[in-house]
């Protein structure tokens, strides 16, 4: 700029200057506090890529790791916590949380406080063990590695890589291949030498509504027992099933009646479900969840009742209840037992 140009021009020219400067300030604070840009790669001790992240966590924000904990020595333990943060949007963002922990090898098929709606759950093919919604995912680990023994350990209890999202819905498929990722870290940090049980799935097996009373949950010849429907409490209703590509199928019925009785059907012959399962010493028919050697290999048949349902039935008398739950599972597993060669006796 000469000395020659009008003193009002170059302050014209320099407010310019300042505002284009200020622009470029605002820009560059808001990519920083409302974007990914120069964020950081990776997440919960490097087991998620940002984008693995991202494609859960959808919308506007910050990806930040807001809490982990991993410890090895003497016992391994993983928990995780990232969240989209924001200075632009109002409110709580969406948070993915997740964890190892050991529980029961069926403790996702029985429509359990925690984890509700089991039917409603897309099941892996193809691939490692588990199960996926738009808020939740689960994965069972290889067993047997160096550092699974906890102290207080039962022998019942497999690892598990549980993830959560709260606050927010996400793609399954998404959150498939998030709850993957962790769940080899996961399996490394337990000391898990064979790893090719936790391949990627080849594809998600989402529910489908099934309508024919005679064959229930798409189970031929299945039907519930007359003792199971009880007038003005629990009557017909309808039942939604997971389909017949994964080798898990859950069915639930949920029937009409105060706080929608609901039964849940499980059975499954995957053998990650099968061998967790049968160190568990209290699955017996009595509970309503066993495995059977049967031709084809162990099956295993899980019954399950919420509480609405087992009140109307504890109100007909304890031994109505012992009755209705032992005729719902003999013959439920009586009916998927003709399709996998099982004794008919289910021993």
């Amino acid at each position: 700029m000469s000395a020659k140009t009008p003193q009002a021009l170059r302050l014209r020219i320099g407010a310019g200057l300042a505002a284009a400067l200020v622009l470029l300030g605002g820009a560059g604070l808001f990519a920083w506090w409302d974007t990914d840009v120069l964020g950081q790669d990776r997440f919960c001790g490097d087991a998620l890529t940002s984008s693995d992240v991202s494609a859960v966590l959808g919308g506007p924000g910050r990806l930040a790791q807001s809490g982990l904990y991993e410890e090895s020595d003497p016992y391994y333990s993983f928990s995780c916590k990232v969240q989209r943060t924001s200075r632009f949007v109002g409110g709580d963002q969406p948070l993915l949380e997740a964890e190892l922990s050991f529980d029961k090898a069926d403790f996702g098929l029985g429509g359990s406080r925690l984890w509700k709606n089991a039917s409603a759950s897309s099941y892996f093919i193809g691939g490692a063990t588990g199960a996926v919604s738009q808020r939740q995912a689960w994965v069972l680990l290889p067993t047997g590695c160096a550092k699974e023994v906890r102290p207080a350990s039962q022998p019942a209890e497999v690892p598990v890589l549980r993830m959560n999202l709260t606050r927010g819905r996400s793609n399954p498929a998404a959150l498939a291949r998030a709850a993957m990722s962790t769940a080899r870290h996961v399996a490394k940090g337990l000391g898990c030498a064979d790893t090719n049980a936790l391949k990627m799935p080849a594809r998600l097996q989402g529910p489908t509504d099934e309508t024919d009373p005679a064959n229930a949950c798409g189970v031929k010849g299945f039907q519930l027992p007359e003792s199971a429907l009880i007038k003005g409490k629990a009557e017909p209703g309808t039942a939604r099933a997971t389909g017949h590509g994964s080798r898990t199928r859950v069915c639930d019925i949920v029937l009409q009646g105060p706080g929608e009785p609901r039964i849940t059907l499980a059975v499954s012959d995957d053998p990650t479900v099968t061998k967790g399962v049968r160190r568990d010493e209290t699955a017996t028919r009595a509970s309503g969840r066993t495995v059977t050697a049967c031709s084809s290999g162990d099956l295993y048949v899980g019954v399950s009742f919420n509480d609405a349902y087992r009140d109307v039935l504890l109100d007909q008398g304890k031994d109505a209840y012992e009755r209705v739950r032992s005729a719902l599972f003999n013959s439920y597993q009586h009916a998927v037992g003709k399709d996998y060669g099982c004794p008919p006796g289910g021993e």
